[in-house]
């Protein structure tokens, strides 16, 4: 019966040792748990951060296209007026170099006709004396 008695007593033992390491085993899987719980936390976290964040770009792409659409008449406009002022500039140095020409050829009737006026003055002086 000794025998019997040691390989209880054995058993009994290997059974504590199993027990314990069964609970280090339980407290290691709840560690392991909380720790997953914790750090799947952070990845939702992380993900409805990055959601947002799309959410926010897509709301400026939007806003920017939005504004680029309202801006588009507007450019549109300026060009035209641009072009228009051009023509208009065109205009005004045609016109400021024709009145240029007429300036100096007038002038230069002018001088024609004083120079004529003093011809035709001394003719006249000439045929009364």
């Amino acid at each position: 019966m000794g025998e019997i008695e040691a390989r209880l007593q054995q058993s009994e033992k290997e059974k504590m040792a199993h027990s314990q390491e069964a609970d280090q085993l339980q407290e290691k899987l709840q560690e392991a748990k909380a720790k997953w719980v914790e750090l799947h936390d952070v990845v939702l976290a992380a993900a409805e951060r990055e959601s947002a964040f799309e959410d926010q770009i897509n709301n400026l792409k939007a806003d920017l296209h939005s504004k680029t659409k309202e801006a588009n008449p507007f450019e549109e406009k300026r060009v035209k007026m641009e072009e228009k002022f051009k023509r208009n500039m065109e205009k005004k140095w045609i016109h400021l170099n024709t009145t240029i020409e007429l300036d100096s050829r007038l002038n230069t009737m002018r001088s024609e006709r004083d120079d004529l006026q003093v011809e035709t003055d001394r003719l006249q002086a000439k045929l009364q004396d």
